[in-house]
């Protein structure tokens, strides 16, 4: 299953990114769904990468990262994902951002790949599409607030306002 999404950026592509690039690791500044995020340990796997990948405490339980491809020129990160919480029929989780410049502003693209083996492709790929796609859409929403106004989505605050983010912000300190 694939999902894309595109959508324009009031700021200057540099400055988008600088936040899903050289701060990728920081994806628990800006994003709702993950409560706190880190560099995960290791050596890049990717030249120039600015981590091995990133391990996040998100509302869907813990997940580790690995970036799986980095540059810097095309501004193109992805990474793929495992989670304790990820079930047995998903073999596999990968997104991609790239930023491009649009005149003044930036035009961001994400991709989001998930395989999910048969038959539960077929059975439950709708109800997958919906629950991805809401995500998605919260995740471009508040990279879009972030990049634009350097603070965090009113929806980041709720969220680090809650009892599951507290606790996952004080075990991580």
């Amino acid at each position: 299953m694939k999902i894309r999404k595109i959508l324009t950026v009031n700021a200057p592509p540099d400055a988008v990114w600088e936040i899903l690039g050289p701060n990728y690791v920081r994806a628990g500044d800006w994003a709702s769904s993950v409560y706190v995020s880190g560099a995960r340990p290791g050596t890049p796997k990717v030249a120039g990468a600015p981590a091995a990948g990133r391990t996040c405490e998100t509302s869907l339980g813990p997940f580790s990262e690995t970036i799986e491809a980095y540059d810097e020129e095309r501004r193109h990160v992805e990474y793929s994902a495992t989670g304790d919480k990820m079930p047995g029929f998903m073999k596999g989780l990968r997104n991609a951002w790239t930023v491009r410049p649009k005149g003044g502003v930036s035009e961001v693209e994400m991709e989001l790949n998930a395989d999910i083996a048969f038959p539960f492709n077929v059975l439950m790929s709708p109800m997958m599409r919906l629950q991805f796609g809401k995500v998605l859409r919260e995740a471009t929403e508040e990279l879009k607030h972030y990049a634009e106004t350097g603070k965090p989505h009113p929806r980041k605050l709720k969220a680090d306002s809650s009892k599951k983010a507290i606790a996952a912000r004080t075990a991580a300190a």
